[in-house]
């Protein structure tokens, strides 16, 4: 089971600070490694399988294919494996892991308000994004 420590605010602020300019990169530093990175920091656990891995675009949809059929039924599998719960989008806080659809289905970690993700040059705020569901690791 999946927990988030109990300085993770703090945890999480500094991630983000530390990562803003870090560019999108597939395999690294894409939408999926990027949650996974901030979810291993406010926990100290991976949320992604360990075996999941890819190096561009087409090596990443053929592992989310392969895992969970779609990124939004992969993200509920991985969330459901390690005890992380589905929440109204609504009830979006900071720390949530958010999938949300623009031209296709991405994923994101919230900030309270908006959804952070990579892009090309930096970690970008989405605020008008249409959020598909949004999942909540446990507290201490």
């Amino acid at each position: 089971m999946i927990i988030k420590k109990t300085d993770w605010k703090i945890l999480f602020d500094n991630f983000i600070a530390k990562n803003r300019f870090k560019p999108f990169a597939w395999g690294t530093w894409d939408c999926c490694k990027f949650s996974n990175a901030v979810i291993k920091e406010m926990t100290g656990e991976d949320l992604i399988p360990i075996n999941l891995k890819w190096k561009d675009e087409e090596t990443a949809m053929k592992a989310i294919k392969e895992y969970g059929g779609t990124i939004s039924k992969s993200i509920a599998k991985a969330c459901k494996k390690k005890g992380a719960y589905q929440v109204p989008n609504a009830y979006m806080q900071k720390g949530d892991l958010i999938v949300y659809k623009e031209e296709s289905e991405l994923v994101g970690i919230s900030d309270g308000f908006k959804v952070i993700t990579p892009s090309d040059d930096m970690l970008v705020a989405k605020q008008h994004s249409d959020i598909l569901s949004v999942w909540r690791i446990p507290n201490v």
